[in-house]
């Protein structure tokens, strides 16, 4: 008896082959566009870094924004020794207050600017929050007080497609979610 002989069909070789090329085909589309979505998340990336700072009689504070997109501001608590503050500026005027002696203090130099939800520095940029110039104990006393373990300054920011980060003790941390 003579072997059977299969014939191959090229048809269905041609369909499945094509089936299998267009399969390879979406999948290195659906990778293409996960990598093309990073790439553009990552061109508009905030990154926001807390700087405080004394010299010369002054103690100035500040959100520097390092990052290639602008920070939008969501969020942002200032507690010291247990006591929420609604602004930097509460803190720092008790501390000018607390420190003068007797009206010593009156030449201070006092600026702030407020931190509110909605605010944005764009990037390379900075949102100078206070300043306190011609006084040396002031200063000095308010930069002990950003270095107690008391003191606790967050910001939650976040970029224009509106991915989250939280900038807290000097550390910055992303967020599975932005607040509302």
């Amino acid at each position: 008896m003579a072997p059977i002989r299969r014939r191959i069909n090229i048809e269905l070789l041609l369909g499945v082959s094509a089936t299998f090329l267009s399969l390879a085909a979406l999948v290195v589309s659906i990778f293409q566009t996960k990598i093309a979505r990073e790439q553009q998340h990552a061109s508009v990336w905030p990154h926001l870094k807390d700087n405080y700072v004394v010299m010369d009689k002054k103690f100035t504070w500040s959100l520097i924004n390092n990052g290639v997109g602008p920070a939008i501001m969501k969020e942002v608590k200032l507690t010291y020794k247990g006591r929420m503050y609604k602004s930097p500026y509460q803190l720092m005027n008790e501390q000018i207050e607390r420190t003068d002696e007797k009206g010593k203090h009156t030449d201070v130099g006092f600026f702030y600017s407020s931190v509110r939800p909605g605010e944005v520095i764009k990037n390379d940029g900075e949102l100078l929050i206070g300043e306190i110039t011609n006084s040396e104990r002031i200063p000095e006393a308010f930069m002990h007080i950003v270095n107690d373990s008391l003191y606790h300054f967050s910001v939650v920011y976040s970029d224009v497609y509106n991915n989250c980060w939280r900038l807290e003790q000097g550390k910055v941390t992303p967020l599975a979610k932005c607040p509302d």
